[in-house]
């Protein structure tokens, strides 16, 4: 893709420093990544029927049943404990790992409260599709992740740091566990009674899956901090630095106090939406905001004098 323009005698300038098609293709995939995410989300949001109360303060279904400690987790997630059946029966009342109530499942709209409507096969049935979606998400993310931190992983006079294959393993690793996570779901939404081996299968990978992304963000922070590249400025790359570092922080707290993950990810979801603009910002502002060049005109004080007289006369 070209992104120079021309000269006065029409040959091509170079494109400025850092706007690479590295640079673009990132940014690109990170606009792909955050329609992915939003459609996947609202669809979730349209099916999901029940009010978000899950088991640790948790509040989005997705994070609950990636991180359940027993059964009664995943019926608090799925309103039912038997999620394979044609019209799962719902439960009424959650518990937590020590059969200790907790409280009550709520829909979120009236119609739900319809037995016919059967709200608990809405909910099996929306968290599978979400599943199936995230299979496609996992590569995205992993794939935005290795590409981003292989922008900056430059150290003095532009040579490439090892950072970029550490990364690379790292992805490989989240995108395996993730996969294993997913497979545990899709196999506990698909069984006629829902144990606690089922929630130690989902729980397991996903904590996996979650540590290993702190160790990505807070490697892509120290990439940022110690990086030469010419994308971003200095000051812009040690405040990415600090944000990076600061997520992937959260992360691990998050692994003990899983609602904390929530926040993690708020985080980086502002992060990728910062970079679209920073990564694709200067090729907007060159395609679309270029002011015009001015126009070279020979004789232009003679044909000024000329007009200047014609007006006069």
């Amino acid at each position: 893709m070209a992104v120079g323009s021309k000269t006065a005698n029409g040959s091509a300038s170079p494109a400025p420093p850092g706007l690479s098609a590295g640079r673009l293709s990132t940014g690109w995939l990170a606009v792909v990544m955050v329609v992915f995410a939003v459609i996947s989300g609202m669809q979730l949001k349209d099916q999901y029927p029940f009010v978000h109360n899950f088991h640790h303060q948790i509040d989005s279904p997705i994070l609950a049943v990636e991180l359940p400690g027993c059964a009664n987790d995943l019926n608090s997630v799925l309103g039912t404990a038997h999620p394979a059946a044609a019209n799962p029966a719902r439960v009424t009342e959650f518990f937590d790992c020590n059969n200790k109530l907790v409280g009550a499942l709520q829909n979120i709209k009236p119609a739900d409260n319809d037995a016919k409507a059967y709200p608990a096969r809405r909910a099996v049935a929306g968290l599978r599709t979400n599943t199936y979606e995230d299979f496609a998400f996992i590569l995205l993310y992993n794939l935005f992740l290795w590409k981003f931190a292989a922008l900056f992983a430059f150290g003095a006079k532009g040579k490439l740091t090892v950072h970029r294959k550490i990364m690379a393993a790292v992805v490989v690793l989240i995108a395996v566990f993730d996969g294993m996570e997913n497979v545990g779901i899709l196999h506990a939404l698909s069984a006629s009674t829902l144990t606690d081996s089922m929630a130690h299968a989902i729980a397991v990978p996903s904590r996996c899956k979650w540590g290993l992304f702190a160790a990505a963000l807070l490697l892509t922070g120290w990439i940022l901090a110690r990086s030469e590249s010419p994308v971003y400025s200095l000051p812009t790359r040690r405040l990415l630095a600090l944000a990076y570092g600061s997520a992937g922080t959260l992360l691990l707290i998050g692994l003990g106090v899983p609602d904390v993950i929530a926040l993690a990810t708020d985080i980086f979801a502002v992060l990728v939406l910062v970079n679209i603009v920073g990564l694709l910002g200067p090729w907007f502002e060159r395609r679309f905001l270029r002011p015009s060049p001015p126009e070279y005109v020979e004789d232009f004080c003679n044909q000024k004098a000329k007009k200047q007289v014609e007006v006069a006369v």
